[in-house]
């Protein structure tokens, strides 16, 4: 409810408004307002500069990162495979240090330097490009897309050429730690993201003297530590592979275990192809691989890196096996006895 003003009320008002102590307070408070402006002013001022400041020296860091950088120094193979590499490292929202062993993490972080400096170089030309046009929108654009690499670039600094400089990088690698890889349920989650032909994708991106090593453990699911002393025989239509176990003791394990193919089996796989022409016309070879155990997963990791498929370790083979085997309905006896194990209650890790 409105109250209406008095004839009292209107004179106080009109007592006020022409008081003069009333008159100088309006003008310190117009003064007090120029002031706060001017402050205002100066603030952003000062802002606007420290912006401008920073974007300069953003600018500098990143040309001086891509200075004397030709992505044509690589070949466009190497390319295609640094960039499905990323790309999939990028999908998943890894990092190179999330890698298995420091000879991937090695590999992932040149992909991720080589692509990133690819990134920042043509982010440079296109924010070159906004301010000659006076473009501001594509001028931000471009400067956010900086700001992205120089992160990268500032946590994974490029090589300098210099070897000795190259060695006092710090590196951000620390190997993971899990205490019984075999038992991890982390490459099962992996699976239905692989595409059919991952294992041959990655068979093709062996190096020669590890083609048998891989073609085991991709027709097999054997565990690294078993893929060498490997016995492979031929006679007629069929191939054995003879594995020894490496996890046998009174609860756990079988010493030996034999897995038979066909012909035609082998036929269809990369793995198998590769197993056929390199026992050649011998009657029985046994499979080795160089260095230990552990250069052996690496060289499966980094084998996976050039197929594009980061996600993929020695161990997925293992898993895959065990999941190939339960969707062709095989029975859980016969499942434990071709992964080596003497439970069936192993399995259920896996796959």
């Amino acid at each position: 409810m409105t109250t209406a003003p008095t004839s009292r009320n209107v004179d106080r008002f009109d007592a006020v408004r022409t008081s003069p102590h009333r008159a100088t307070g309006a003008h310190e408070h117009l003064r007090l307002a120029e002031r706060v402006t001017a402050l205002r002013e100066r603030l952003e001022a000062r802002a606007d500069a420290r912006s401008a400041a920073r974007l300069q020296s953003d600018v500098r860091e990143a040309r001086g990162f891509v200075r004397g950088f030709d992505s044509r120094d690589v070949s466009d193979r190497t390319s295609e495979r640094y960039g499905h590499v990323v790309a999939q490292m990028r999908a998943a929202g890894q990092r190179p240090e999330a890698a298995v062993s420091k000879n991937t993490f090695e590999y992932r972080r040149a992909a991720l330097v080589h692509v990133t400096r690819m990134e920042v170089k043509g982010a440079l030309r296109e924010l070159d490009r906004a301010k000659r046009t006076k473009d501001m929108d594509r001028a931000a654009e471009a400067y956010n897309r900086i700001r992205t690499g120089l992160e990268t670039l500032r946590r994974y600094p490029p090589t300098t050429g210099n070897r000795e400089a190259d060695l006092m990088r710090r590196s951000v690698y620390s190997r993971p730690t899990d205490a019984d890889p075999d038992r991890s349920n982390g490459k099962r989650a992996s699976l239905p993201g692989l595409p059919d032909d991952w294992r041959d994708a990655v068979q093709r991106e062996a190096p020669e003297r590890d083609r048998a090593a891989f073609a085991v453990i991709s027709l097999t699911g054997a565990r690294p530590a078993e893929v060498r002393g490997t016995k492979v025989r031929q006679a007629g239509d069929s191939v054995t592979l003879t594995i020894r176990g490496a996890k046998v003791d009174e609860s756990r394990g079988v010493d030996v275990r034999t897995l038979a193919f066909s012909r035609d089996e082998l036929a269809g796989t990369q793995a198998g192809r590769d197993l056929t022409d390199w026992l050649g016309a011998r009657g029985q070879r046994t499979v080795a691989h160089e260095g230990s155990v552990e250069a052996f997963r690496e060289r499966v990791s980094r084998a996976a890196d050039r197929a594009g498929l980061p996600q993929v370790s020695a161990y997925t083979y293992r898993h895959a096996f065990a999941r190939d085997l339960k969707n062709d309905g095989v029975s859980r006896e016969e499942i434990a006895e071709r992964m080596g194990h003497r439970s069936d209650r192993s399995q259920s890790v896996y796959g």
